[in-house]
């Protein structure tokens, strides 16, 4: 049995696989974040395509995809937060460790995904996100309009 690159510490047959397939659908932002980097782990150049939002693709191809996934070896994701979507928005901040030619490093992004027509998609990241420094009564900086200490707080 082979567990999922993902992390999640189920077999890969269970977890992303039926995504990766198109048996079924991401449910949330988070399974869609680690069915992506699984995706990466694993070369699946098309399902990167398919799951990154048409509107924010500005000329990504499947093969510019392709040799990304080639060039980098994945060594595991952590979620650092993935708040419960509002509406139809969600974001997930993780960090990917990797490793690439001769360096190693931490790829840390804050990422935005839409449902569109209820499937979950990627739009955008922000790279090396500023640690989220909010008070209790303050907006959420993942942007769900709720106070703090109701959502990531």
């Amino acid at each position: 049995m082979m567990l999922c690159p993902c992390g999640s510490t189920r077999p890969y047959a269970d977890c992303c696989q039926p995504l990766h397939l198109g048996q079924t659908q991401a449910s949330s932002p988070e399974q869609l974040m680690r069915s992506r980097y699984c995706a990466f782990v694993q070369g699946q150049a098309q399902y990167l395509y398919d799951t990154h939002h048409p509107e924010f693709r500005a000329g990504l191809s499947v093969d510019e995809l392709a040799e990304a996934s080639q060039q980098t070896q994945w060594l595991g994701l952590t979620i650092v937060a993935a708040p419960a979507p509002q509406g139809s928005q969600g974001v997930v901040e993780f960090k990917a460790r990797f490793h690439q030619g001769e360096d190693e490093g931490i790829l840390h992004e804050r990422s935005r995904f839409a449902l569109q027509q209820g499937r979950w998609l990627y739009c955008d990241g922000e790279f090396d996100p500023k640690p989220v420094a909010a008070g209790r009564n303050a907006p959420c900086p993942c942007g769900s309009g709720k106070k703090f200490k109701r959502c990531c707080g």
